[in-house]
This record gives structure tokens, C-alpha cells and sequence, in this order.
């Protein structure tokens, strides 16, 4: 029963990084570059908008139609909305990449970084890239991704892919305000998810 509880509790873990995610994206979205004017907005505290959008606390229904009603978003469409962030991705797994995913993962590096990044990356380093959107789906630090790819933190190799999902907004820092800090962690984003996705259903 332990396990289960446990298994739950990452569960709703993650739907509040998701919904997070998804508010913080939606948000910038409609012009609010920052969480202070978006928290102002809707006569908020900025430091609460930053803790829901971290998925630190969860928010009642009357919050989230709060805020959901400052995104301009129509009460019709918050239910589909919560259920598509709910709808299972991909299972997190350690298996490689599948051909599939590998071609789209290419293709989405192409559109995004341009050929001339696309062809110095081998396909290990896709695999690489895949791994970390991977190991992502749960809120890490820096460290945990290193150990799961396999490679110093310090390697020419690593560095380069953890910087190309950065750059490509595919993982994103749980404190962004403060990207130096000690205990900055990451997660996949929904961008992240979707590549992941796209390659799969391919």
C-alpha cells in the first residue's frame, strides 16, 4: 500500500508541474513576460503565481478558474484543457529511442538550431537528448541527468545536448529567477513532451 501511496503522490507531483507548465506557457503566451504583471493582473501575489507555475503547491478550483479567467480562457474550455494535460504521453522508460523518434527528434533540432548544429550531433547524442526529456518528466537537479546519460558534467558532449533542450525550451529550471542557484532543478516542459510524442506516434 506504501508504494501505491507513494506512486500517487509522484502522480499528482508531476500533473502540478504539468499544470504549472502549462499556466506559465500560457502566460507568456498572452504578453505577460514576467509573473509579476500577469500575478498584478489578477490581484495576485507574484510569489504564489511562481509557486503554482512551479507546481510547489496545488490551488484550489476557485484559483485555477482565477487564473484561468486572466488567460482569457473561456469556461468551456478549462475542462478539455485540464483533460489533455492529464492524457499519458509517453511511459518513462529506458529504452532508446525508436527510429521514429530518432528522425523526428533530427527534425525538430533542424527547425529549431539550424542543419549546422543537426550535423555535428551523432545519433548517440540524439539518444542522449532523448534520455534527458526522458529522465525530465520528474523534477531533478543538473546531476541526476548527468548520471542517467552517462556522462560527466563537465563533458563537451553532454553539455551540448543539455544546452540544445534548454535553448529549445524542451527542459526548463524549476527557479528560473535565479539560474545559479544550488538547488536549481529541471524539468521536461510540454514542448519536451510533445517531441517525444510526435516522434513516437510517427
Amino acid at each position: 500500500m506504501a508504494n501505491t501511496n507513494e506512486e500517487q503522490d509522484q502522480e499528482f507531483e508531476n500533473f502540478l508541474k504539468t499544470l504549472g507548465d502549462f499556466i506559465r506557457e500560457k502566460r507568456k503566451s498572452r504578453g505577460h513576460k514576467s509573473a509579476e504583471t500577469f500575478a498584478n493582473s489578477i490581484d495576485m501575489d507574484e510569489g504564489q503565481l511562481r509557486k503554482y507555475e512551479r507546481g510547489e503547491i496545488p490551488m484550489t478550483l476557485k484559483t485555477l478558474h482565477k487564473i484561468f479567467k486572466g488567460l482569457r480562457e473561456g469556461s468551456e474550455n478549462i475542462v478539455e484543457q485540464l483533460a489533455n494535460l492529464s492524457e499519458p504521453l509517453i511511459e518513462k522508460s529506458d529504452k532508446p529511442l525508436s527510429t521514429e523518434q530518432i528522425i523526428h527528434v533530427k527534425n525538430q533540432v533542424k527547425k529549431l538550431n539550424g542543419n549546422e548544429i543537426l550535423i555535428t550531433l551523432r545519433d548517440e547524442d540524439i539518444q542522449r537528448l532523448g534520455k534527458i526529456l526522458i529522465v525530465g518528466f520528474t523534477t531533478v537537479p543538473k546531476n541526476i541527468f548527468v548520471q542517467k546519460v552517462g556522462l560527466l558534467s563537465r563533458s563537451k558532449n553532454f553539455n551540448i545536448v543539455f544546452s540544445i533542450a534548454l535553448k529549445n525550451n524542451w527542459i526548463a529550471m524549476l527557479y528560473p529567477e535565479s539560474p545559479r542557484r544550488h538547488d536549481q532543478k529541471y524539468y521536461t516542459t510540454e514542448a519536451g513532451k510533445k517531441v517525444l510524442r510526435l516522434g513516437k506516434a510517427e
